[in-house]
């Protein structure tokens, strides 16, 4: 499975970002016996550290009136930040920017340090202007490029159920279709993916679309359906014949990756009959791919 995501992840390109990783954090602080309900992501919230890990979790859908006098009033109340909230309630009086007052918040405890919280400011700087779906698009793009697959899938299709889609334009469609299958090839659902990337070329007509669609059909190992999007595609023989060299370059670079010869390596033991060894190393790999996996969903 890991040689054939690494043939498929030679041919995708998608849009870099920052997240910010989960770690295991105490909470220093009072906890309030009535939690605080933020409307957005129907979130519930019991300390100051937790106020931080929801401002993080949702930096680019965050809006000035979210930390409105609702808020000041909990903060002083529940969390006997007396200070805090003083601060909150004059910075509403003078209408001060959001990231100021997001900086003051995340500066009242030590869940972020400061380059983390500089780059929340400069997250917010980059997306103060732009629609909600471009936003949330911004996100799941992160996401996607951190290895988290299954949020940027349930991210990107969040985004095409929105009502806020009713204000794009076709040619904002194509690269949701396009991430939903990289995620998905990514995940290895080729077949799924497939089906995106086929919606993607067919409203974008990208070559790289196009690509993505054939080797997730080879990847699926569903020969006909391969042959049969040939067909339908007409595509002429030598752009055929160019993909199809792409896709055999991806595999060839493929099999001397770093991962797929340290699986390979593994093998060496057993076929010396030294099977504890063997047995060891894979379940070192699997501990390996258990604390990737914990890692991406802690995001």
């Amino acid at each position: 499975m890991r040689g054939v995501r690494c043939v498929f992840s030679l041919l995708l390109k998608t849009q870099k970002g920052k997240v910010f990783m989960g770690r295991l954090i105490q909470c220093c602080g009072r906890l309030a016996k009535r939690p605080y309900h933020f409307q957005l992501g129907d979130t519930r919230v019991y300390s100051i550290e937790e106020v931080c890990y929801f401002i993080a979790h949702n930096i680019y859908l965050l809006q000035r009136d979210i930390f409105g006098k609702g808020f000041v009033n909990w903060v002083r109340e529940e969390l006997a930040l007396t200070e805090l909230a003083d601060k909150l309630e004059a910075m509403s009086t003078r209408e001060d920017a959001l990231k100021d007052v997001v900086v003051t918040i995340c500066c009242s405890c030590d869940y972020f340090d400061e380059p983390q919280i500089n780059e929340m400011v400069h997250i917010m700087e980059e997306t103060e202007h732009l629609p909600e779906r471009e936003c949330r698009k911004i996100k799941a793009d992160t996401q996607l490029q951190s290895g988290c697959y299954e949020s940027a899938v349930e991210g990107y299709q969040a985004i095409l159920r929105s009502e806020d889609m009713m204000q794009a334009s076709p040619a904002e469609y194509a690269p949701l279709y396009h991430n939903i299958g990289v995620a998905l090839g990514l995940l290895g659902e080729y077949l799924q993916a497939s089906d995106y990337f086929l919606r993607a070329y067919e409203t974008n007509k990208k070559e790289k679309s196009l690509q993505c669609y054939l080797a997730a059909l080879h990847l699926s190992g569903n020969e006909q359906a391969w042959q049969e999007a040939v067909s339908t595609l007409r595509l002429l023989p030598d752009r055929l014949v160019s993909i199809e060299d792409q896709y055999k370059e991806c595999k060839k670079r493929c099999s001397i990756a770093v991962k797929v010869r340290q699986i390979k390596k593994m093998r060496f033991p057993a076929s010396n009959g030294k099977l504890p060894e063997y047995y060891d190393r894979i379940d070192e790999m699997i501990r390996d791919w258990k604390e990737e996996y914990r890692q991406q969903i802690s995001i």
